[in-house]
């Protein structure tokens, strides 16, 4: 063979040995640092499963408060809880897709049974059955939520939850406020 031609061959060789050592090495990887983040248990799905039929339902419950409040301060708390549960729902959201947790599509049965009962509600009947409602709904997921910080698995979840306790609370007490007005 002549010089050129061993040197082409010799590159053809090297070329196939050295891709096919890469593909082993894309691969392979145990040699790879483990994942570190703590798979999601029962009771981090429940919370973001619950959490995310709360925000929905709050959403839909806030935009009705909007439309259908008498009051000034009714109105901004429907305009509260549609903007603030909007933005929490985004992380959950974000959180479970990265997770792997599937989450339902709509709100409660029972939730669902409360906004028709929101809808037929009117006037000052209203603004009472949301008030007390949002704080029924408020309390339940404020628990909810510190049951998820004091023994939740997932880093991610428990981190989620801790930042979302302190809006809660804050929904909790504006609800009361408006409710010792009532």
């Amino acid at each position: 063979m002549s010089a050129p031609v061993t040197a082409a061959v010799s590159a053809a060789v090297a070329l196939a040995v050295l891709t096919g050592c890469a593909g082993e090495l894309a691969t392979d990887t145990a040699a790879l640092a483990p994942h570190t983040e703590t798979p999601p248990s029962e009771q981090d799905k429940n919370w973001l499963r619950t959490i995310h039929q709360g925000n929905l339902a709050e959403v839909q419950e806030g935009r009705l408060a909007q439309g259908k409040g008498t009051t000034k301060e009714v109105k901004s708390i429907g305009k509260m809880l549609v903007d603030d549960h909007t933005a929490l729902d985004t992380k959950v959201t974000k959180a479970a897709t990265q997770l792997g947790v599937q989450l339902p599509t709509s709100p409660t049965a029972e939730q669902r049974a409360e906004m028709v009962r929101l809808q037929d509600a009117t006037g000052k009947d209203f603004d009472l059955d949301f008030v007390a409602g949002m704080i029924k709904a408020h309390t339940a997921a404020l628990a909810a939520t510190k049951k998820e910080i004091s023994g939740g698995a997932s880093p991610a979840v428990v981190a989620l939850a801790k930042s979302t306790a302190p809006k809660l609370q804050e929904h909790l007490t504006v609800l009361r406020k408006a409710h010792s007005k009532e």
